[in-house]
């Protein structure tokens, strides 16, 4: 009988050798477009993923032929990541593009985040939407994923959650559940890491777990203290025209 944990395991070795193919092929689009686009490795190819404020997260899931993607991304672009109508606009899509393109824009670091923080550390974008099978048909879903660098080389994961609403049990659920299954196999994930970022990437510690959502609070979110003593950090945003600004919480 097949286990999650190997269930797991394979889907990522899947989705890593896309992230394989998708570095060599696809990172100078990257470069050129920065902020525009984003390719999100699967464990059946390559997700053409636009990041346009007009278009948050429109896109076209399953390219294999990534040499093809490359040669005709302009008009590929324009058909799926421009041109669809972009239908109901959810805050979390614009959120989760804005972050992606800010980190592009930042050769894969999140800023925005590092500045709001200022301990130090740099957060690098790994990936997003990374589902993995949970058996029975059922999968786990993670909005973000980052490798948390400090300045001393220190490295580890972190499984970010964004929610446009307050929604405090759920995003428990699946910050908690995430991170649990990310830290029960590291060896998938740092192969997976290494392959996205083009460097060998090793975990010294657990990963971490942030909550993205809805600012509130003068000075201090509410929940700060009670999502703390579950080791979740919170990261409270604001939405400034087509811009984010966030205001980091204590670490946990």
């Amino acid at each position: 009988m097949t286990t999650t944990t190997t269930l797991q395991r394979e889907h990522l070795l899947a989705v890593t050798a896309w992230a394989v193919r998708a570095r060599e092929v696809l990172e100078p689009l990257h470069r050129v477009h920065k902020g525009r686009v984003h390719f999100r490795p699967g464990s059946r190819g390559v997700s053409l993923v636009g990041l346009l404020p007009s278009r948050p997260q429109r896109g076209r899931s399953g390219f294999r032929d990534l040499n093809r993607l490359a040669r005709e991304f302009d008009t590929l672009f324009q058909t799926h990541c421009v041109q669809p109508p972009q239908g109901r606009p959810t805050p979390e899509k614009r959120l989760q593009s804005w972050m992606t393109a800010d980190a592009y824009r930042h050769a894969r670091q999140m800023l925005s985040i590092d500045t709001a923080t200022g301990d130090g550390m740099t957060t690098l974008f790994v990936t997003d939407e990374l589902a993995l099978p949970m058996g029975d048909g059922q999968r786990i879903v993670c909005d973000l994923l980052a490798l948390r660098r400090g300045p001393d080389g220190r490295q580890v994961p972190a499984v970010i959650e964004l929610k446009s609403a307050r929604q405090m049990r759920r995003l428990i659920e699946q910050v908690e559940g995430y991170a649990d299954a990310l830290d029960n196999q590291p060896a998938a994930f740092e192969d997976l890491f290494s392959a996205v970022l083009g460097e060998e990437v090793t975990f010294d510690g657990p990963s971490e777990r942030w909550i993205v959502w809805p600012q509130a609070g003068a000075f201090q979110d509410p929940r700060t203290e009670q999502l703390a003593t579950l080791g979740i950090r919170v990261v409270g945003y604001a939405e400034c025209g087509e811009d984010f600004s966030f205001r980091v919480e204590r670490q946990p």
